[in-house]
């Protein structure tokens, strides 16, 4: 498979990403849709995909570095949901998080060398 990718690319996506869960996560309660799917397969897959995306556009830190900071990024939501009407800090949001996280930045390991091309 071709290197075709640049990691700027993910480095974008990851900064939008960033940000919309940043929105979503601190929306009142009431302006969220009512018929989500099970709140905890969300927070992990938007985990996974931050952690994803930001493994494979990092080129100076480390697997581990990554998965810290995006597990620090969801603690700080998790903390800043108690000001927030109709939301709040929940364990188990974090522990959905910091799953997707992990496998995030694995998968990203796994992956990083098919896709991505060295700068």
């Amino acid at each position: 498979m071709l290197k075709i990718l640049n990691s700027k690319l993910f480095k974008v996506l990851f900064l939008a990403a960033t940000t919309f869960i940043f929105i979503m996560s601190l929306m009142p309660g009431k302006q969220l849709p009512s018929n989500l799917p099970w709140d905890k397969a969300l927070h992990f897959i938007g985990y996974f995909g931050l952690a994803l995306l930001a493994r494979l556009g990092s080129t100076k830190h480390k697997h581990w570095q990554i998965a810290l900071g995006c597990i620090v990024f969801s603690l700080v939501i998790e903390v800043l949901q108690q000001f927030i009407p109709n939301r709040g800090f929940e364990w188990q949001d974090l522990l959905a998080n910091s799953l997707g996280v992990v496998s995030g930045v694995l998968i990203g390991n796994w992956l990083k060398p098919y896709l991505v091309k060295a700068e």
